[in-house]
């Protein structure tokens, strides 16, 4: 299913997609029950990006969630509301994205990893296999494991 998105040119999306639903967001009352946060937002898919089947990209909360331009998605994939991924960004199978994550141009995303809300990623960071990030990854760092860390390169 497809709703309250726009669609670039060139841009392709496999089977059994969902793009543009609400996302999970809730909030609660004084005495603790929980209310739906309202999904007013779109998604935006910018040209010559590729979607895998059966992946989720959740509509934005307030502003749009945005899929850079020449994005690649695996399959399997989440994508939570008001992501933001930069150019070129390449997301690979089962990786989930909490809400409001930004990332750079030219980021990798491996395959089973997490990245917490509201995570900033910089531009042409590496997020190995099965990471779990939880903090800020500045450009160009390489960061692997639970809890992410930076990898170091010795010389």
């Amino acid at each position: 299913m497809i709703a309250n998105c726009r669609v670039a040119p060139l841009v392709t999306i496999g089977n059994n997609c969902t793009i543009g639903m609400p996302g999970f967001g809730y909030e609660k009352d004084d005495d603790g029950t929980y209310w739906r946060f309202p999904h007013l937002g779109g998604v935006l898919i910018e040209s010559g990006v590729e979607i895998g089947s059966n992946t989720c990209v959740d509509r934005g909360s307030l502003g749009d969630t945005v899929i850079g331009r020449g994005c690649k998605i695996d399959n399997l994939v989440h994508i939570a509301h008001n992501v933001v991924l930069g150019a070129n960004t390449i997301v690979i199978a089962n990786a989930m994205l909490g809400g409001s994550v930004h990332t750079g141009d030219g980021v990798w995303i491996a395959p089973s990893v997490t990245i917490m809300n509201q995570t900033r990623i910089g531009s042409g960071a590496t997020l190995g296999l099965g990471s779990v990030v939880l903090k800020e990854v500045m450009d160009n760092q390489t960061i692997v494991g639970n809890p992410g860390k930076m990898l170091e390169r010795k010389t």
